[in-house]
């Protein structure tokens, strides 16, 4: 039997910027036995880096969308995988037709998991060197549980296999775990991989260490105590999810968050302090395979590009004000008719806004963003208008992402002109958040508080202060705008099930009207009322078809 291993020669570079030579120039590989590639370390290590793909990006759709045009943080007008997104938001989706969001993440998981449970059957007896079949296993372990937990999220208890079936099997009759059970494997997983991986400064940026493993880890723990899969708040899993976040966040090799460069440049590659795992890519192996990324995607339509997921006034009215109140308090100092002065610093440096200053590649100047209509006009419009160029590609929200865009690039280049902005996994922020949560499920405030702290402190936001019920609601839209657009906005939705007050509302822009140099700012603006929440959607339907392959021993999710 043979093992057809597809190898784009591009991924050495795609996953590992500033790699050794060899990684960026292995030969094309096409059939191997499978003797050839479990008793030779470079093609095991071919091997093992194509599992990586399995991770998957969202730039030029490799793997999945992103899923906050399926959030309140943000919003599509395209159609495409903007249909399929708007399918769940209106609670139109079953088992027919619910892995649109996921891009069929129920089968591809599962083909990620076969992968390594080969991976696993064939190395036994492997002539190769121990340490660096270590260091394979540590990584194979790592991925087996990354994909899990793309299955927990999404479905809750999956079956749990381990083994890998034969090619073209008819019936796969296994039966779910529950997600306790779905949990523990991923933790076992992290656990051991933990033991056989190396430390993140001995390993090659963009390969998976010993503190990725962790961090996998206390996420994984933090969903497990969540509500949605905790429902009698065991608190139990929520000290294993505090410890675990605990020793991420202390981990030296990772820097501690007071680096005083800026938060944009965490996701545009020029600070990587804090990133304990991401994809990263090279101008000659970029986003898309090079024929669009995350430019083309995110800018708006002044600069040439697509806007093809944009951010909601239901985000921006998520950021505070300096002083650290909420636009929502009287007392805070907002000025509906100057909303983006005195906020915090992370919505600028997160979303494009009319007057927002940015490098403009067409023009070649820095210049204000122009979103703006005129009021006495019906065909007068700034540049990123829905009367400006391409108004087919404008926001109709009327702003744009600016995390993860690459500013000075222009929105669709090639060579060293590539955007080549990493798409970040795991960053340390997240575990200083994480910590916190746990913490405040435990009833120990003031840990919870430090934590907040040090992560607001960073970007010049004042210490928190609040109890009880406000100190989790300050929590939640911490990291709701600490995390936004990183693709834990719609976990977190379903799995604090706060799905009717954050998916059951409209999502919201703003006009901008300007009336000679006087801009007026309209907030009735519903870009999509056909938003509804319906309980079903904290977990996707088990597609029907892997029902009927499991010959009905797989059992649907509740309301499908």
């Amino acid at each position: 039997m043979k093992i057809k291993i597809i190898l784009i020669t591009i991924l050495g570079g795609v996953l590992l910027t500033g790699c050794k030579k060899d990684f960026l120039e292995k030969k094309p590989l096409s059939s191997f036995s499978e003797i050839d590639v479990f008793v030779d370390a470079s093609l095991l290590d071919t091997y093992v880096l194509g599992t990586y793909r399995g991770m998957g990006h969202p730039f030029g759709g490799e793997g999945f969308e992103f899923t906050e045009m399926a959030s309140d943080n943000g919003y599509t007008r395209h159609g495409g995988d903007g249909d399929r997104m708007r399918e769940y938001t209106r609670g139109e989706i079953g088992p027919q037709n619910g892995e649109a969001i996921t891009r069929n993440k129920w089968a591809g998981s599962y083909n990620d998991i076969r992968r390594v449970n080969v991976f696993f059957e064939k190395i036994a007896g492997s002539p190769i060197d121990v340490a660096r079949l270590t260091t394979a296993k540590g990584e194979m372990r790592f991925l087996r549980a990354f994909f899990y937990l793309q299955l927990l999220k999404w479905y809750g208890g999956v079956p749990l296999i381990t083994a890998s079936f034969p090619l073209g099997q008819g019936d796969y009759g296994v039966a779910r775990s529950t997600a306790d059970e779905v949990a523990a494997f991923i933790v076992q997983q992290c656990d051991s991989a933990i033991t056989e991986l190396p430390a993140f400064a001995a390993v090659q940026r963009g390969r998976i260490s010993k503190e990725a493993a962790m961090a996998l880890k206390g996420r994984t723990l933090l969903y497990a105590a969540s509500p949605l899969f905790n429902p009698s708040n065991d608190q139990a899993k929520w000290i294993l999810a505090r410890d675990a976040n605990k020793a991420v966040m202390d981990v030296a090799s990772i820097p501690n968050l007071s680096s005083p460069a800026r938060y944009h440049d965490i996701f545009n590659g020029k600070n990587n302090e804090e990133i304990i795992l991401a994809r990263y890519f090279t101008d000659i192996n970029a986003h898309g395979g090079g024929s669009w990324g995350s430019n083309l995607w995110l800018y708006p339509n002044g600069l040439n590009g697509w806007g093809m997921i944009v951010p909601t006034q239901n985000l921006v009215d998520a950021y505070e004000m300096t002083n650290g109140k909420p636009i929502s308090d009287p007392t805070s100092g907002y000025d509906q008719q100057n909303p983006y002065t005195n906020r915090d610093q992370r919505l600028s440096e997160s979303i494009l806004f009319n007057g927002a200053s940015f490098f403009d590649p067409v023009s070649s100047q820095t210049r204000p963003m122009e979103y703006w209509e005129d009021a006495n006009s019906t065909t007068i419009g700034g540049r990123e208008s829905v009367r400006g160029p391409s108004p087919h590609n404008a926001s109709l929200t009327r702003y744009n992402f600016r995390k993860y865009t690459d500013e000075g690039k222009p929105a669709d280049a090639s060579g060293a002109n590539e955007n080549t902005s990493p798409f970040v996994y795991f960053r340390k922020a997240e575990f200083y958040l994480n910590y916190a949560e746990a913490q405040i499920a435990l009833g120990a405030e003031g840990e919870a508080r430090t934590a907040l702290g040090v992560v607001r402190a960073r970007v010049g936001m004042p210490a928190v202060t609040e109890t009880g019920a406000a100190l989790m609601t300050k929590y939640q839209n911490e990291r709701r705008v600490e995390m936004a657009f990183e693709e834990l906005r719609l976990d977190d939705i379903r799995r604090w099930k706060i799905g009717p007050t954050a998916l059951g509302v409209p999502a919201r822009g703003v006009r901008v009207l300007r009336n000679n140099t006087t801009m007026q700012y309209d907030y009735n603006l519903i870009v999509d009322g056909a938003r509804k929440w319906d309980d079903k959607m904290y977990l996707l339907p088990i597609p029907f078809t892997e029902i009927q392959k499991s010959n009905g021993r797989l059992v649907q999710n509740p309301g499908y």
